[in-house]
């Protein structure tokens, strides 16, 4: 086997997933890297994005695509015996660590997809594994063991919006829905990559991708839930709401409508995509999805990673 450049086409033309679609890909221009995993007969097998920035000008970073959860490494694995199963499985992240090892990185920090739990091949090349969490709600049980499932305080958020006169309702004016998200940023003291927020949301989304909710309140929307979504998953992308008129229950009420109309759209799996950040984990815990871990692989050239230690221990 071995791993090539390839296409945007050529990729979303395997699998169906959103973050592998041509529409999603092809917003990232010049700085995604599209790379096939290729057998014997150089047949595609699989493949993977890699996005590039420069940082100061002159450091090469290599990291995930921005918004997406993963590098979204994807490959068939034919194999029927366990043993087989498990030693393909090893052969291929041992073929991508080695890849990885190879690139002119400066500093290197990606996430592998759920299903990849074996981290030896990227140990053994001396990269830093970290598990990372989401939490994902099995669709295929009733509306009610679902919303049964919820903290006591999340249901209760819900109902109080409800008694208080929060409405919430599918919204089209994805205007309203950039307004709130921004709010939200800008009371964290958080950046947002404006011209990317822009490109999903009056680019990227339609009626076959994506759906959000907004909460009203007295007219005025207070907060929204933003997800995309293919055959397989729904991922909720984006929320946020008005930090000068919010309500404890509006953000809760838009999540458990965007988790309804997710079932109803026949899927699966509603994902939310994940945070380390121990007040949005909580949030999203509330909703009694399944923890489900994925890892991060990092790594920098000394002594630049010396460096980053000072910044960010836990990721080097």
């Amino acid at each position: 086997m071995e791993i090539k450049r390839s296409s945007i086409e050529t990729i979303s033309r395997k699998v169906s997933s959103v973050f592998l679609s041509e529409a999603w890909l092809s917003m990232y221009g010049d700085a995604l890297e599209v790379y096939g995993i290729f057998n014997k007969n150089n047949d595609i097998i699989g493949g993977f994005t890699l996005f590039v920035e420069r940082k100061l000008g002159f450091l090469k970073y290599y990291r995930n695509p921005p918004y997406s959860p993963t590098i979204n490494l994807f490959f068939e694995n034919k194999a029927q015996n366990k043993a087989k199963i498990l030693s393909e499985n090893k052969k291929v992240l041992g073929l991508i660590a080695n890849f990885f090892s190879d690139l002119p990185f400066h500093v290197l920090s990606v996430y592998l997809p759920s299903s990849n739990i074996d981290m030896q091949a990227f140990y053994w090349k001396s990269f830093k594994t970290i598990p990372n969490y989401t939490y994902t709600i099995d669709l295929s049980s009733d509306i009610s063991i679902i919303e049964k499932n919820f903290l006591p305080e999340r249901r209760n958020d819900v109902k109080k919006a409800i008694k208080d006169g929060v409405e919430t309702r599918i919204c089209k004016d994805y205007s309203i829905v950039k307004t709130l998200v921004l709010s939200t940023f800008t009371r964290k003291g958080k950046c947002i990559d404006l011209e990317m927020l822009d490109k999903i949301l009056f680019s990227f989304a339609n009626n076959e991708n994506s759906f959000a909710f907004v909460s009203y309140q007295n007219g005025r929307a207070i907060a929204t839930s933003f997800c995309i979504f293919d055959r397989q998953k729904v991922y909720y992308l984006l929320g946020g709401y008005d930090t000068n008129n919010k309500h404890q229950g509006a953000g809760a009420l838009a999540v458990d409508a965007a988790i309804k109309h997710s079932k109803e759209l026949g899927i699966s799996i509603f994902d939310f995509e994940g945070s380390m950040l121990p007040e949005v984990e909580k949030y999203f815990r509330g909703f009694g999805g399944d923890l489900v871990p994925y890892y991060s692989i990092n790594k920098a050239k000394l002594p630049l990673e010396m460096a980053l230690k000072f910044v960010n221990r836990s990721q080097f």
